[in-house]
């Protein structure tokens, strides 16, 4: 079973959320950080130690449910 970390600072490296989650926990753990980073505008999401912007993390989750839409048994996350 492969673990994934993911959390949220602010533009000033203070840590908003952080989480290590299982594969079967990451669609769950994007909702809640996509939910967090949502409203902050320069916050910095490290999904799996590469840095993203707000606006690229929220990008990502977009692929990532475009792409769990294909996926049987996968959800999306927003």
């Amino acid at each position: 079973m492969s673990h994934h970390t993911i959390s949220l600072t602010t533009a000033y490296g203070d840590v908003v959320a952080a989480e290590e989650v299982t594969d079967s926990e990451f669609p769950g753990a994007l909702r809640r950080f996509y939910n967090e980073a949502v409203p902050r505008a320069n916050s910095i999401v490290v999904l799996d130690g590469v840095m993203h912007t707000r606006n690229s993390f929220l990008e990502f989750v977009r692929q990532f449910n475009d792409w769990s839409a294909r996926q049987p048994g996968v959800h999306a996350t927003a």
